[in-house]
Parts: C-alpha cells; sequence; structure tokens
C-alpha cells in the first residue's frame, strides 16, 4: 500500500545521484515519445529552506528495473549509494543507504520527485520531448487543481494554486535539458505568499541504451528488501545469487502460474 508523504517528509528522506550518462546519442526522439520513456533521467532537486539537496541518476531498463544513483547532502552530513527496485517488488541497495533501516522509505523520495518532474513537464509541453525546440521559456499556473501523485510504494499532494516557471531545451538530437521552478500550496491551501517550493534541473537521454546491470550481476555486497511481502527492513540475499535469478523470482510472483 502506497504511504503518504508530506513535502516535509520529503525533503527529510531525500537522495540523489551522480552526473547524466554520456551515451551516444545519434537518434532523433520520435513523435509521440512520453517524458518518462527516457533511458537515464537526472535530476538535481532544491528544497528552499529545508538544507537539503538531492541528486538522482535514473536508469530504466526494459527488463522493469529501476536504478537509482544517489548522493543526499542534508544538514547532518552526505548519504551515497545506489539502489535498484525490480519489477516494482524488491528493493536492492548498496553503500551508505544500504545501512538505512527500512529501504522503502529510502527510496520514497526519489520515486516521488521523477514522476512529478514527469507530471510536470507534461502539463507544460503536451506532446513529449520531441515537442521541444530548440530553447523553450515555459510558464503554468493553476488555481483550482492539485497534484496527486502516487507511485505505488508513496504518494504525494501538492496543492492549488500552483505555478510552474523554467526553461527546457535541445542538448542533442535525443537529449533534453531542464530547469523547473514549482511554487504549490500545502494541503489546507496556503496563498503563493506561504506557499512552498521546488525547483529542479537536469536533463534526459532517450537514445541511452546499455543498462549498467546485466542479468550475471551477483547480489555480494548488496541488501534486499521485499516490498510486495510485506518486508520492513533488509537482509543479506541468498548466497550466491544473481540479479538474474532475483527478477525471475519477483516475475514469478507477479505472474504466477495459471
Amino acid at each position: 500500500m502506497a504511504k503518504f508523504l508530506t513535502v516535509a517528509g520529503v525533503a527529510g528522506l531525500v537522495v540523489a545521484a551522480a552526473t547524466l550518462a554520456t551515451a551516444a546519442n545519434a537518434q532523433k526522439i520520435a513523435a509521440g515519445t512520453g517524458w518518462q520513456e527516457a533511458g537515464v533521467t537526472l535530476l538535481d532537486v532544491d528544497f528552499p529552506g529545508t538544507g537539503f539537496h538531492a541528486r538522482w541518476e535514473f536508469f530504466r531498463c526494459d527488463c522493469g528495473d529501476l536504478l537509482i544513483r544517489l548522493e543526499q547532502t542534508a544538514p547532518d552530513g552526505v548519504l551515497t549509494g545506489e539502489m535498484v527496485l525490480v519489477d516494482g517488488q524488491v528493493i536492492l541497495a548498496r553503500g551508505l543507504v544500504a545501512q538505512s533501516a527500512d529501504l522503502e522509505m529510502m527510496i520514497q523520495a526519489p520515486g516521488l520527485m521523477l514522476q512529478l518532474a514527469f507530471g510536470l513537464l507534461q502539463r507544460a509541453i503536451p506532446g513529449g520531448p520531441a515537442d521541444v525546440p530548440v530553447d523553450l521559456d515555459i510558464s503554468v499556473e493553476e488555481k483550482k487543481a492539485g497534484i496527486e501523485i502516487n507511485t505505488g510504494t508513496a504518494a504525494g499532494h501538492f496543492g492549488a494554486p500552483w505555478s510552474l516557471d523554467g526553461r527546457v531545451w535541445r542538448a542533442g538530437p535525443a537529449r533534453r535539458r531542464f530547469t523547473l521552478d514549482f511554487g504549490f500550496a500545502g494541503p489546507s491551501g496556503e496563498d503563493l505568499g506561504q506557499r512552498g517550493k521546488i525547483s529542479f534541473s537536469g536533463g534526459q537521454d532517450f537514445g541511452a541504451d546499455g543498462y549498467p546491470l546485466a542479468d550475471e550481476t551477483p547480489l555480494d555486497g548488496w541488501k534486499l528488501q521485499w516490498i510486495s511481502k510485506g518486508e520492513t527492513q533488509p537482509a543479506d540475499p541468498p548466497e550466491g545469487q544473481t540479479l538474474g535469478e532475483l527478477r525471475a523470482a519477483a516475475k514469478a510472483l507477479s505472474m504466477p502460474p495459471a
């Protein structure tokens, strides 16, 4: 069941990622491609006034994985590492983030912010990344309808009135860059003078291929937590298990034999 996060809760869970991969980028983006279809998405996220800054690098795999390379800067220090959501059911982690008491809590903020960024880009440019000209200034205002986000592991509400200002531009035939300043009211509908603020900058590569983690990847040194089984803390994977074996186990649960 999705867990609801307040804006303050999101800021408290912030984690981040390294720089956008420089994969070959010769092909163009096909008409109708969605913002969520990028092979690699880089997000730099600031929560003004909180002391938190996040960088996330997301790698999307046709196999159903989502790899997140992260770095979190908070008033009490820096958190780094990698997380993988496998088939929406099980989380892998390594690095400092793997020491967290509950990996599901650690993956909620990047998932919410990724979906929010996609939603804002879609609202500003409904035709998707193929419709971006060389350089475009964007400005959107919504007075009535708030934004609801549900990733399956977490949910968030960003109230109206809200506004979006920023810029989107082409960084290559299959790459897009953007800056987004998002202002919104809290759950009680505060006026714009009291609204929350989130600033995004980053980019997407729709031509990237070669997902970094193959089936043969050993899981030694990773921590594992099954969210579909209700696990609330990470553990070591079975000895000798590979990522491919974990993927097969996850898919067997989501598609049981007839």
